[in-house]
């Protein structure tokens, strides 16, 4: 247990020490979501969303709607950041770790809880840049789906790092959110079913419960919630069996 603690809070100083992610934790939710709201033109859409168990276009705000969107790509983008440096710097060190003694299963809780607050901290700096702008019907449910999302994006950027170099890994995501949730998933790109394809990104379920939670009274898309972290699970048990291999063998 003091292992575990003394290697988290090793990867904790270090990560605060990486001024990169450190500046992109302020500067992007603020500009990013901000800059959204305030370009935006204040007119009705046309929204496709689930209400009282139907599939159904309700008209809402374009600011609103960017609101939903917007805030869940920056959280999504830095903690694949933050995942994505966490396993390059693992690469380095926790070998090291494992020679001194430490176990597997004590390395890899140590980083996992790194990413766990890293991406904590994220959510809540974005929701709360976006709380200035745009309040969420049902704020609870849409900040459960934001972290179910921002993790699920953790661990595919710890995924992307096992695979990547650091500067191939930054641009996979970078693209991967944006083309998911603002593109594939953004209610006011896709106006009909999305295709089959589409629903196998990260985004589509998480990102169906912040369009209903965000722009709707009532929850009718808990059983996406529940497929979401279904998805944050197999992703999550194939992040850890890749950061096992990956300390085993540095």
């Amino acid at each position: 247990m003091n292992r575990t603690a003394t290697a988290f809070g090793i990867g904790l100083r270090e990560h605060a020490r990486n001024y990169v992610l450190v500046a992109l934790l302020v500067v992007l939710p603020v500009s990013f979501i901000t800059l959204a709201f305030a370009v935006t033109q204040d007119v009705q859409m046309p929204v496709r969303t689930v209400v009282d168990g139907e599939t159904t276009t309700v008209m809402r705000g374009m600011p609103e709607v960017h609101g939903v969107i917007m805030t869940p790509i920056t959280s999504s983008f830095i903690a694949g950041l933050a995942g994505l440096f966490l396993m390059r710097e693992a690469r380095d060190t926790d070998g090291r770790l494992a020679v001194v003694g430490y176990r597997a299963r004590q390395v890899i809780a140590a980083r996992f809880g790194v990413l766990a607050v890293i991406t904590l901290v994220v959510v809540a700096v974005s929701v709360g840049v976006m709380l200035i702008d745009f309040q969420p019907e049902q704020l609870w449910w849409f900040v459960a789906a934001m972290l179910v999302l921002s993790v699920t994006y953790g661990l595919i950027g710890m995924l992307v790092g096992a695979a990547f170099n650091r500067l191939a890994g930054l641009w996979i995501m970078l693209i991967l959110p944006m083309i998911d949730i603002g593109l594939f998933q953004d209610p006011l790109f896709v106006q009909s079913e999305p295709e089959w394809w589409m629903k196998l990104f990260p985004g589509y379920h998480p990102v169906r419960v912040m369009v209903d939670t965000g722009l709707t009274t009532d929850l009718d898309t808990a059983a996406s919630l529940g497929w979401g972290a279904g998805y944050l699970l197999v992703v999550g048990l194939l992040a850890v069996w890749v950061y096992y291999r990956g300390t085993r063998t540095t």
